[in-house]
């Protein structure tokens, strides 16, 4: 069997786009992981970043912590403005590196491990390289040391990933746009999300990436029966500044008494979030609710009759987003309740799956839920149905196979 090396700088565990990836392959290849965190999978070889980083595969994070007095016992930990006055010469020297365009030797800063895993996958002939993520090609391309063939998941326009936020534009843009152009070209195969950033990627780069959109495993249920007392919603994934969450949250402000929200939130510090939860908090008609493992999320949101995702196009990769969780709320037989973003508005209206808000505020989105009553919303459940048969993995995986067979093929 072939050696394919799949890298992704998320954990490959909960990140669905490369755990589907890794599972269409593992069967056919031998499949090498590089993430964020190892994963348990049969049949699979699994390396952290962080394991990486010590010859003896140690986690360097744990070492950290003990020579810093921060171990599993406890230890406090130093205060806040403490911890951001030892990072500032890293800003600084992030900083004058900018200024200099010395962009290799920021990207090489960003994974201090790389010569440790080069040394390791170095043992290893690869056939073929898979990078989730356009930070992780310089890596890519020392492991494939110009004999392998490499295949970029771009997941994201990278040159303007948050745009939105002055920080963004200002420290990372550069180094994206760096990236890009240097080794786009030299990619064997592209692959993105869906054609806003394929033609994107096509005009500003010249290059040809292929469509393989996100598609979940298909499930074999059926739409719940609606209750007429009331009709639930659900939200589930990441609440993020550029995405605007609370105003799904203020939109309840807008619906009759008829409809609940759920916020299935992923765990985080981040202020925002807890900004939104908080603003749930203040409201009768919607909770925020734990979020599940990822392969509970379909049989788990299918007990909803609502699935909604009104994000505004605040930048880029917004403008043209055509996530997983729309294909979720197909496979769990939900209606689809989004603004009028342009990939998602193409899906709901050719399968007639859901509404579609005139704008992304709160009131527009209002207006068309309050139209809904038990007969509609079971119609367009059954319109996910259908349309739940042909938006499944099995299609993307096949596709996938051949894409690598070819590249492996020369």
């Amino acid at each position: 069997m072939k050696n394919v090396l799949i890298m992704c700088r998320s954990n490959p565990e909960t990140d669905p786009r490369p755990n589907r990836m890794i599972r269409w392959l593992k069967d056919h290849y031998h499949v090498t992981v590089l993430g964020q965190k190892r994963m348990a999978l049969d049949g699979v070889t699994s390396l952290a970043l962080t394991d990486a980083e010590l010859p003896n595969g140690g986690s360097a994070s744990k070492t950290r912590q003990k020579e810093e007095g921060r171990g599993a016992r406890g230890k406090r930990k130093l205060p806040k403005w403490m911890n951001r006055l030892r990072k500032l010469p890293v800003w600084l020297l992030h900083g004058l590196r900018l200024l200099t365009r010395r962009y290799d030797a920021i990207i090489s800063s960003m994974s201090r491990a790389s010569d440790a895993i080069v040394g390791r996958l170095a043992e290893r002939r690869f056939d073929l390289i898979i990078s989730h993520d356009c930070s992780l090609l310089p890596l890519a391309f020392r492991i494939a040391k110009r004999r392998t063939p490499v295949l970029l998941d771009a997941r994201e326009y990278y040159p303007r990933n948050f745009d939105d936020q002055l920080r963004w534009r200002l420290l990372s843009k550069p180094v994206n746009l760096h990236l890009c152009k240097k080794y786009l070209s030299q990619c064997d195969k592209i692959i993105t999300v869906s054609d806003g950033l394929a033609r994107e990627y096509a005009r500003e780069f010249g290059v040809e990436p292929e469509v393989i959109t996100s598609l979940p495993a298909y499930h074999d249920i059926s739409p719940v029966p609606v209750n007429p007392e009331g009709f639930r919603i659900i939200y589930h994934g990441h609440a993020g500044y550029s995405r605007r969450t609370e105003v799904m949250v203020d939109l309840m402000d807008f619906v009759d008494g008829r409809f609940s929200l759920d916020l299935m939130l992923v765990r985080s510090p981040d202020p925002y979030v807890q900004k939104v939860i908080a603003l749930a908090e203040e409201r009768d008609n919607v909770r925020v609710i734990p979020p599940v493992v990822m392969n509970e999320i379909i049989p788990f949101t299918s007990q909803y009759d609502i699935g909604l995702f009104l994000c505004p196009p605040t930048n880029f990769n917004l403008k043209y987003t055509l996530p997983n969780k729309l294909f979720e709320f197909i496979q769990a037989r939900l209606v689809v309740a989004i603004g009028p973003s342009i990939e998602m508005r193409k899906i709901v209206e050719e399968y007639d799956c859901g509404i579609v808000s005139r704008d992304f505020s709160p009131r527009s989105m209002a207006v068309e839920l309050n139209k809904l009553d038990v007969d509609k919303i079971m119609y367009y459940k059954m319109q996910s149905h259908h349309a739940a048969q042909e938006l499944n993995a099995d299609v993307n995986g096949e596709r996938v196979r051949e894409i690598v067979q070819e590249l492996i093929a020369g």
